[in-house]
C-alpha cells in the first residue's frame, strides 16, 4: 500500500511537468495505470519528437527509467537514471520509489559520483580597445556527450535581448561582440533539439565589461642649442604713483527664490526615485524566487525581467534629475547670497608693489 502511495504521489509529480507535450502525457497516464509496457512506447515516441524544454525532458528520462525499471530492463533503467542524474544532480529520486527500483537508482547515484554531472563554466572574453569582442564558455563536463547546439542571448550596452546562434568547437562555443558591456546567457540543446543546461539565465545574465583603454604618451626629448649667458641688469626703483582703492557695499540677490523651487522640485523627483527603485528591486527579488523555485517559463521571466529593467531606468533617470535640481538650487542658494556695488578711491603705492582696499 505504501509502495502504490509512493508511486502515485510521484506520477502526479511527473504529469505537471509534462508540459503539453501529447506522447508525454499519455506515458504518465499509462505508468499511473500501471501499464508500463504501454507507458513506454509512449515515452519513446515522444523521445523522437524532440524538442522538450528541460523540465519536460528531465520528466521523460526519468519515466523511462521506471518504465524500464518496472518492466525488468535494469540496466536500461539505471542509464535513464544516470541522464536523469547528470543534467540535474540534485533532483530527488531515491525517496520516490521503493523496492526494485531503488536498485538501479542507487547505482546511477554511485556512478555520477565517480563520473560528474553536466558542467558549463563561462570563459574570459575576447577585449581589444575598449571593446568585447567575444563571449565564450565550455562545456567542463558532459558524460552523455548530450550538447550538440548552443545558442546565446546577448544584450549589448543595455540594449535588448538578442538570440545568437553558436557553434559548439572541442568542447567550447563562443560569438563575436562589439560593445563596452555584454550581458549574456546560454541555452544547450541535444541533437533533437531537447533543452538540456543553461549557463546564466535572463534574470541573471553574466556580465563582461570592457577594460578602459589607457593612451601612450610618446616623449620625446630634444636637445636645446647652448645660449650664451646673458648680462643681469639691475632694474630702476619704481616711481610712487597714486592707485585706485576698491570699496564695495552688499546688496540683495533676486537668486535665492530661484534657488528655493529647484531645491523643491528636485526633492520631489528624488521621492518618486526611490518609489520606482523600490517597485525595481522587489520585482527582481520575486523573479530570483520564482527562478529558484522553478516556477514559470524562461520567456515569462523574461518579460517580467524587461518590465522591471524599465522601472529600475525610470528611477536611475529620476534620480540623476533630482540630485541635479537639488544641486543647482543649492548653487543658487550660495551664489544669490548677496551682490556687490563698487567704488573706487585712490590710496598711494609703495615702492615695492600695488596697495588695494576693499570690504566683500
Amino acid at each position: 500500500m505504501k509502495r502504490a502511495l509512493l508511486l502515485t504521489l510521484s506520477l502526479a509529480s511527473l504529469s505537471a511537468l509534462a508540459q503539453k507535450n501529447p506522447d508525454l502525457e499519455k506515458a504518465q497516464a499509462l505508468l499511473a495505470q500501471r501499464k508500463y509496457a504501454e507507458a513506454l512506447k509512449a515515452i519513446e515516441a515522444s523521445e523522437k519528437k524532440g524538442g522538450l524544454d528541460r523540465d519536460s525532458y528531465l520528466t521523460l528520462l526519468e519515466s523511462k527509467g521506471l518504465a524500464l525499471a518496472s518492466t525488468n530492463k535494469m540496466d536500461k533503467a539505471e542509464e535513464s537514471f544516470r541522464a536523469v542524474l547528470g543534467l540535474d544532480p540534485k533532483r530527488e529520486l531515491a525517496g520516490k520509489y521503493s523496492g526494485a527500483i531503488g536498485k538501479p537508482i542507487a547505482a546511477a547515484q554511485e556512478w555520477i559520483k565517480a563520473n560528474g554531472a553536466l558542467e558549463l563554466v563561462a570563459l574570459d572574453p575576447g577585449t581589444a580597445d575598449g571593446r568585447v569582442k567575444q563571449i565564450s564558455f565550455a562545456v567542463k563536463n558532459d558524460p552523455f556527450k548530450l550538447i550538440k547546439v548552443v545558442k546565446f542571448f546577448i544584450k549589448m550596452d543595455g540594449g535588448s535581448w538578442k538570440p545568437v546562434q553558436g557553434v559548439l568547437t572541442n568542447g567550447a562555443a563562443s560569438i563575436d561582440t562589439d560593445a563596452a558591456t555584454v550581458e549574456w546567457w546560454a541555452e544547450t540543446q541535444d541533437d533533437n533539439k531537447n533543452q538540456v543546461a543553461f549557463l546564466a539565465s535572463a534574470v541573471r545574465p553574466i556580465k563582461n565589461v570592457a577594460p578602459a583603454v589607457v593612451a601612450a604618451v610618446e616623449k620625446k626629448v630634444v636637445d636645446a642649442p647652448k645660449e650664451e649667458p646673458k648680462p643681469v641688469m639691475t632694474p630702476e626703483p619704481a616711481k610712487t604713483e597714486p592707485v585706485a582703492a576698491v570699496t564695495t557695499e552688499t546688496a540683495s540677490s533676486p537668486l535665492r527664490p530661484i534657488s528655493y523651487g529647484l531645491l523643491g522640485a528636485g526633492v520631489i523627483g528624488l521621492g518618486v526615485a526611490t518609489y520606482f527603485g523600490v517597485t525595481y528591486n522587489s520585482q527582481r527579488q520575486l523573479i530570483r524566487d520564482d527562478l529558484a523555485a522553478n516556477r514559470g517559463t524562461q520567456a515569462e521571466l523574461y518579460e517580467r525581467d524587461q518590465a522591471a529593467i524599465r522601472n529600475g531606468t525610470i528611477a536611475n533617470v529620476l534620480f540623476v534629475a533630482g540630485g541635479a535640481l537639488v544641486a543647482s538650487g543649492a548653487v543658487l542658494w550660495f551664489v544669490g547670497g548677496s551682490s556687490s556695488s563698487t567704488s573706487m578711491g585712490l590710496v598711494p603705492m609703495g615702492t615695492n608693489g600695488v596697495a588695494v582696499t576693499g570690504s566683500f
